[in-house]
């Protein structure tokens, strides 16, 4: 036999039912047993018989449960904690329990020995076994009907003992009442016959009609007289009552006064024994209370009306409402909603069971005492808390109540007040909102807004940690709306204000948007923000505007970048030279990042040249109008690193740039920028800026500048192509020029030479051999311009010379050349220096043609009576040949195009029967070989260096 685990009666086994067919039975029966099988067939079948059901797993559950008053207890006489034996006699010793009947039941006793027990304990039967369905439900429903017959009959005794009683005190009171009223002179008497005659009567009745003493003593008085007609019958019947009875009961009346009037009376009646016409009446006047029961009726019909009126709002109300009597907790008034919060009609519920109903946040259940009600009407405070109703279904909703004491005007506790509000969904909607809020939260961080609201006339603004840092304030400065104006860029400061007084005013349908510049108030940085707000009007009739402010810079430069990349893209393409490019670079580059001043410099072999500047004084353009790359200055640093340079204050100046430093020590700038201005992986040059105060780049400004600079060292390098295209073409007329003219000089000798030959007879031997020389000299001579012609077309046709490399010693070709020009110069020193043999694979005539062409090139400019000296010498893998000359130096415009074709230009440069193109066929044919040409000019005299790769061959 198992033992249930619950020390006290379970509400889940007091609240099971099933459903059943049957009509409910009015029976109780609380059903006692450990056993779970056998307890649920007891209980499933006395409710399919319909009896209401309790339940209990031990004896202690069984005397608690008792309490409740159960019509019958059937009880298992085998329980884990108190035998039932013991049980049954504690429930029979109990003066409030001892008349419910007790049904023994039990598998392990026979029906003998629980028979036996009966009168032992003073159970009233017990269950046969086996337990039969029919039997249990008879045996159960005899006693169930015997308890309530009892209860009945007692509750009718009790009833009519109350009403008798009730009665006495009632009589007592109203004798008490009318000796009373006799005694203060309020009731009224007089004497009569029946003929109508008023005999006599006391002062109160005749000031009750009207009357006068006078009256009585003159017989004018006549109490049928003093009756209104519609009151004839009843007085008829009254008299035939004293005629068989004697007296009359008390009744109402109305008597006519002297002035018309009626006045409402009770009144009785009785004869005199010893006379049959004669009696005495009793008279008291009733119109004051008639008329109190007039505004009684009146109230009453007022009352009835607000009363339905309370219940219609009652019922209408979303909130449960709950009125209880103090101190018994009855309940007085409830409504239909707060039947829906609990599950079932409150008053069908008992206190105990309405506590288990309802449960703490953490689940457990309250106690009686902790109830909101409970406490109001035995403690008098006032409770407001929130708390779980649990219905029969297991579902929950979750409430708010609040508990007042009603109290009368002496401060007593009269009745309580309970309002109990569902708050499910909206504990589930502030949920729901907090998660939007949340949400909202993260959105507006990961958007980076900024909160803010201002009330107009208040001077104080509302504005959360990111707006302050958008404006430059630390996360807790005061903000005011003067700073936030302090703050707004003066350029669109009128505007601004202008735009948020609109707002204010109700204009543009009380909506602000705004997108301006602000400067910080602390950091001094310059943003450009979009703010956004909306006017709203508080309860109160207060009007304030609450918005969002976004960082919108990076979105603004773009744009400005965009616009100032257009309007650079379209300069760039508008500008055909180098200096139109750099003037356009300088301008738009002042404008990007609000610079005082500005220069481009290009880069000319190792020296950087100022192309254009703006802002700068002419003395410091002229200081460094031509710098070597090598120089310590910011723009050729940049140069060499191929980086840009800041210098963000004159300290960092003085740090890494002192001579520089100490040239400007008398500028008003204090900041300055150099960026490279490449063209792929090759600077072309350098962009500088110079700034008034201390400027920091952020990322997206030195993103667009590098932008505007590759763009400009694109353009600087499309204008030195289309430089050097408009040269060239220049040049190649020049030459077109140049190669009629040299031409036509030869075959004009040529021609002139065979029409004289023509017209001599017989010329002699010396004029023959002269003619004829002169003709061969003129044929040489196109023979050579035609082959650098040629040569010419085959380097610009991007084919370059053609080589033929066969195994050469350099030094016997110097020999070779160096005999020929002894012979053609024979005035000329030309002295050969070096190793003895310097041997690799060339292609032999085109490397006398570049001697040949550097060996002329020397002997046309070199001092009178100078030697000129050919050095040739073994390197490791190479051989360098250099040719030098005494001289007037080459003058430095020259030296970036010297091997260019026709550039040795002025005619003092180019002797006649030359078209300018040796240097530039020395070159082609060096590089063709994987070699490389330099120069070297100065006072002493100019060298010219060729060094070539030895390929297979060998030097020595």
């Amino acid at each position: 036999m198992s033992s249930s685990s619950n020390s006290e009666l379970s509400p889940q086994r007091v609240s099971r039912e099933e459903p059943v067919s049957t009509p409910r039975i009015e029976g109780r029966v609380l059903v006692v047993d450990d056993t779970e099988a056998k307890r649920y067939f007891v209980v499933k079948t006395l409710r399919r018989a319909g009896m209401e059901v309790l339940e209990a797993a031990s004896g202690q559950e069984a005397l608690t449960a008792v309490a409740l008053g159960p019509d019958v207890v059937v009880l298992d006489v085998r329980l884990p904690d108190i035998s039932g034996f013991d049980v049954c006699r504690r429930i029979k010793e109990n003066p409030t329990t001892s008349a419910i009947p007790v049904l023994y039941v039990s598998s392990l006793l026979r029906d003998e020995e629980l028979e036996a027990r009966l009168f032992d304990d003073g159970a009233d039967g017990y269950i046969p076994q086996p337990i039969e369905p029919k039997h249990l439900v008879a045996q159960t429903w005899a006693l169930v009907r015997m308890r309530r017959g009892e209860l009945a009959r007692q509750r009718e005794h009790e009833t009519a003992l109350a009403e008798q009683q009730r009665l006495q005190r009632e009589l007592e009171r109203s004798q008490a009442r009318a000796r009373r009223l006799t005694e203060s002179g309020v009731v009224g008497t007089f004497y009569w016959d029946l003929d109508g005659t008023i005999l006599d009567a006391n002062d109160t009745f005749l000031e009750m009609v009207g009357a006068t003493r006078e009256e009585l003593e003159q017989g004018l008085l006549n109490w049928r007289k003093l009756t209104p007609s519609d009151w004839h019958e009843q007085d008829h019947r009254n008299v035939q009552a004293l005629l068989e009875t004697g007296v009359s009961e008390l009744m109402e009346k109305q008597y006519l006064r002297k002035d018309g009037t009626r006045v409402d009376v009770i009144r009785g009646s009785a004869l005199f024994e010893s006379e049959s016409r004669r009696g005495v009446t009793v008279v008291v006047d009733i119109t004051a209370r008639r008329q109190v029961e007039r505004q009684l009726k009146q109230l009453m019909a007022e009352l009835e009306s607000k009363e339905r009126l309370l219940n219609a709002v009652l019922q209408q109300m979303p909130t449960g409402v709950l009125i209880a009597e103090a101190p018994s907790g009855q309940t007085l008034l409830s409504n239909e909603r707060l039947v829906s919060l609990v599950g079932s009609p409150v008053h069908q519920m008992s206190a105990e069971y309405r506590a288990q109903r309802v449960l703490h946040l953490d689940g457990r259940p309250y106690q009686l005492e902790e109830l909101p009600l409970v406490r109001s009407l035995r403690g008098g405070e006032t409770v407001s808390e929130e708390f779980v109703i649990r219905h029969e279904d297991g579902s929950t909703r979750l409430t708010r109540a609040c508990a007042a004491p009603v109290r009368d005007a002496e401060g007593a506790i009269v009745a309580g007040v309970l309002t109990v509000e569902d708050i499910t969904e909206q504990m589930a909607t502030q949920e729901s909102l907090r998660g939007s809020e949340e949400r909202l939260r993260l959105a507006m961080e990961s958007a980076a807004l900024g909160v803010w609201s201002y009330t107009p006339g208040v001077q104080e603004l509302e504005w959360d940690a990111r707006t302050r840092e958008l404006f430059g304030l630390p996360p807790d400065a005061r903000a005011t709306f003067d700073m936030w104006m302090e703050s707004v860029h003066p350029d669109d400061r009128a505007w601004v204000a202008e735009s948020s007084g609109r707002a204010f005013a109700g204009q543009d349908g009380g909506l602000y948007e705004a997108e301006y510049r602000a400067v910080g108030l602390q950091d001094g940085v310059l943003r450009w923000v979009a703010s956004r707000g909306r006017v709203h009007v508080r309860a109160d009739g207060r009007v304030h505007i609450l918005g969002t402010v976004l960082d919108i810079t990076e979105r603004k430069l773009a744009e400005q970048h965009a616009a100032a990349l257009q309007a650079t893209t379209a300069a760039f393409a508008h500008a055909l030279t180098q200096k139109q490019v750099a003037d356009a670079l300088v301008e738009h580059g002042l404008k990007s990042l609000d610079a005082e001043a500005g220069s481009v410099c290009v880069v000319v072999g190792r020296k950087l040249l100022i192309l254009g500047a703006v802002g700068y004084p002419e003395e410091l353009l002229r200081a460094y109008q031509v710098m070597s790359i090598t120089d310590p200055t910011p723009l050729a640093e940049s140069v060499r690193t191929g980086r840009s340079v800041w210098i963000e204050s004159r300290e960092s100046l003085d740090r890494g740039f002192p001579d520089v430093a100490r040239r400007l020590s008398e500028s008003p700038r204090r900041s300055w920028g150099v960026m490279p201005l490449k063209d792929g992986e090759r600077v072309v040059g350098v962009l500088g800026l110079s700034f008034l105060s201390q400027r920091r780049i952020s990322p997206q400004e030195r993103a667009n500048l590098e932008s505007l600079c590759q763009l400009g060292a694109q353009a600087l390098e499309r204008a030195r192509l289309y430089e050097e295209a408009r040269q060239r073409a220049e040049l190649e007329q020049q030459f077109l020029g140049m190669v009629s003219h040299d031409l036509r000089n030869p075959l004009q000798a040529i021609s002139l030479g065979a029409r004289t030959l023509q017209r001599m007879e017989r010329p002699s031997p010396e004029a023959l051999m002269r003619m004829t020389g002169r003709i061969a000299n003129s044929a040489d001579n196109m023979g050579r311009m035609i082959s650098d012609l040629l040569d010419f077309t085959r380097g610009r046709l991007g084919g370059g010379i053609p080589l033929e490399r066969t195994a050469n010693d350099l030094v016997r070709l110097c020999h070779e050349v160096i005999d020929e020009f002894s012979v053609t110069h024979p005035s000329s020193d030309i002295r050969l220096e070096g190793d003895g043999s310097c041997e690799g694979l060339w292609d032999g005539p085109r490397m006398r043609q570049v001697l040949s062409n550097l060996l002329s090139n020397a002997l046309r400019h070199a001092r009178e009576r100078t030697a000129v000296r050919v050095r040739v010498l073994a390197r490791e893998g190479e051989v360098e040949l250099s040719v030098f000359n005494e001289g007037a130096p080459i003058p430095e415009e020259l030296l970036p195009v010297l091997f260019e074709p026709f550039r040795r230009g002025m005619s003092k440069f180019r002797p006649a029967g030359s078209l300018g193109l040796g240097l530039y066929i020395v070159r082609q044919v060096v590089e063709g070989h994987g070699g490389r040409v330099e120069v070297g000019t100065g006072e002493a005299g100019t060298t010219f260096t060729v060094c070539l790769p030895c390929g297979s061959g060998s030097s020595h």
